[in-house]
């Protein structure tokens, strides 16, 4: 008897340890995301009528931050070095824009990303066969991104074309 007397003590304990209660309006965005139940804020009413919220509703409610890390000095660098290479082959600077990858590669040597982006400037350069290698480069860099290596075949096929190696172009 006193067994069943816990289990039933324990499980209203439970339910009770669920919800709760709120008697004052919370000055959070919670009021925003999920509207008060039986809301009178048209009305001219002094009194407020109770909220019941549970407390997954609570939990799920309240945004969970996190800090936003800031990348590393060196690899804020390459990326910006990046962004200026990229607006400058976009102006047609191939000059320029080499000598802003040739320092972001100084920074990150082993980035695949960055050989690609010479390999598309050496093309764009018409330096086909640096551009065959700067791509075979990055593709060992680089051997889990299929995008990344697709991208690398494009350039090398295109450039043994440019070069007139068909056959080798048919290899990739």
């Amino acid at each position: 008897m006193t067994k069943l007397y816990l289990v039933i003590l324990f499980i209203i304990s439970l339910i009770n340890g669920c919800t709760s209660i709120d008697y004052s309006r919370p000055d959070t965005d919670l009021n925003d995301k999920y509207p008060p139940v039986n809301d009178r804020s048209s009305e001219n009413t002094t009194q407020q009528q109770p909220r019941v919220i549970t407390t997954a509703l609570a939990e799920q409610a309240q945004p969970v931050k996190f800090k936003k890390k800031s990348p590393p000095p060196s690899r804020q660098a390459v990326l910006d070095l990046l962004a200026q290479s990229k607006n400058s082959m976009d102006q047609y600077h191939y000059d320029e824009a080499e000598s802003l990858l040739k320092r972001a590669l100084r920074i990150e040597p082993g980035n695949a990303w960055l050989w690609h982006n010479m390999a598309v400037l050496k093309f764009y350069q018409e330096d086909y066969q640096q551009a065959i290698q700067q791509a075979l480069k990055s593709n060992n860099l680089e051997k889990n991104n299929t995008q990344l290596k697709l991208n690398n075949t494009k350039i090398i096929k295109q450039s043994y074309i440019e070069l007139g190696d068909l056959e080798k172009a048919r290899q990739y």
